[in-house]
């Protein structure tokens, strides 16, 4: 029988929060916070918008799963949470089902906490209008609070991920041919991602020429040409984690004007990703990468230059201006650093590091790209 022990997730400091927290339960909905909670992914709960879940975590009792019944075999196999209640499609509604587990604890007039930024406006009335005396608060700080710190298991997984992707996009680049178009390419990284271990690509950018100008462009039929740059902006999801990683190539040999452009965009990485200890915060690190790329005269127009990573693509703490939470052992983080022309070119480095007590451990450690690959 599984325990909570096998989750990959940090639930004992789940657990904790909520026994010292403020709420008599808290509830998880969203499809990250599910699959964190219950350590499993039910896909269909992004496929399908009201196939609602719920996993409800009162004081001092075991949680409660709620789901669609369609579900409920594979949740059983997967999850750890042995408590699991099935409601019919169409015929139950999950949130009266949902009613019911809090009237079953005895919180009906209670106070909990839910996922308001992801449940929509339509089910919280209709919860309000089952149990009107009961206080909801906002779930949201008590997932990210715990979310935030990995596990040793989290960190591989996203190593793993990251690792492969950026050898993915190694092996599309070296193998790019003159005349292939974006769409060939795309398809040879997806193809490298999942044979790299990914159960699916999440996100899939690669783009050649003018069209690097662009940070997040579908593939087009633009054919390669020599001295055209290639850019990816990629990820996968490698046991549900997310990997996100940037890369740069040159068809043919780079130019003076472009080898010093990319050395100064290094050096502005580098500088950043080392700042990424404990006790600093992203609003730090913007400021410096504000101040770096106006020393070195590249245009810096971006929200935020790097993001905590995971079940979500953007987790806190963001290397943003409006970022106070202190780094600490166990944060991941990315860096993002890019300088973009629209309609002309576009060049992205993006790599993912571990917080510890000291040096920041880079962790998409395969294609450093040092230097402008050149194809």
């Amino acid at each position: 029988m599984k325990t909570m022990n096998d989750a990959i997730g940090n639930l004992r400091m789940l657990r904790d929060a909520i026994e010292s927290g403020p709420y008599d339960a808290v509830i998880a909905g969203s499809p990250e916070n599910v699959r964190y909670t219950g350590n499993v992914m039910i896909s269909t709960q992004n496929a399908i918008r009201d196939r609602l879940a719920f996993i409800v975590w009162a004081k001092g009792r075991d949680p409660i799963f709620i789901l669609c019944r369609v579900e409920e075999g594979y949740v059983r196999e997967c999850s750890w949470i042995q408590d699991i209640r099935g409601f019919k499609e169409f015929v139950t509604a999950p949130i009266d089902m949902l009613a019911d587990v809090l009237n079953e604890l005895g919180l009906a007039k209670g106070k909990v906490a839910m996922e308001l930024e992801y449940l929509g406006t339509k089910y919280e009335r209709q919860l309000m209008q089952r149990l009107p005396h009961l206080v909801i608060g906002a779930a949201e700080p008590v997932f990210h609070g715990a979310r935030i710190h990995k596990t040793a298991a989290e960190v591989a997984a996203m190593q793993r991920g990251f690792r492969g992707t950026a050898t993915a996009m190694l092996e599309t680049f070296t193998t790019a041919k003159l005349g292939e178009d974006e769409f060939s390419l795309s398809r040879r990284l997806a193809n490298g991602i999942l044979l790299s271990g990914a159960e699916t690509v999440a996100f899939n950018h690669i783009n050649a020429g003018p069209n690097t100008g662009y940070p997040h462009a579908s593939p087009t039929q633009y054919r390669l040409k020599p001295g055209d740059m290639l850019k990816a902006d990629s990820g996968g999801f490698y046991n549900d984690y997310y990997s996100n990683v940037g890369r740069t190539a040159k068809m043919g040999q780079p130019t003076a004007k472009e080898i010093d452009l990319w050395k100064r965009l290094r050096a502005i990485h580098h500088e950043v990703a080392d700042m990424l200890r404990p006790g600093r915060t992203g609003r730090e690190l913007f400021a410096r990468a504000t101040e770096l790329h106006a020393q070195h005269n590249i245009p810096f127009p971006y929200a935020h230059n790097g993001h905590g990573i995971g079940l979500s693509v953007h987790e806190h703490p963001l290397i943003s201006p409006h970022e106070e939470i202190p780094y600490e052992a166990g944060m991941v983080s990315t860096v993002e650093t890019r300088a973009r022309w629209v309609g002309e070119a576009g060049y992205h480095m993006e790599d993912l590091y571990l917080v510890t007590e000291g040096a920041p451990v880079l962790l998409s450690d395969t294609f450093d790209n040092e230097e402008i690959l050149v194809v």
